[in-house]
């Protein structure tokens, strides 16, 4: 689970859920705009990639 700004609707939600799940080795993805999460499986050094994606859409990670 990794804490993400600049959330602010559903339609922010479904761009990080494809664009994370798009990620070799990355599964059950959610994305909650309200709390301003994204969650997903995989495991630790996938993180990167999964902050990548993330910030690549204009948003930013800011802790897990």
């Amino acid at each position: 689970k990794v804490k993400v700004t600049g959330m602010h609707c559903k339609s922010c939600e479904v761009i990080l859920k494809e664009d994370v799940s798009a990620i070799a080795g990355v599964d059950k993805v959610s994305a909650d705009f309200k709390r301003g999460e994204v969650s997903f499986n995989g495991n630790d050094k996938l993180f990167s990639e999964v902050k990548k994606a993330i910030e690549a859409n204009g948003y930013k990670v800011v802790g897990e």
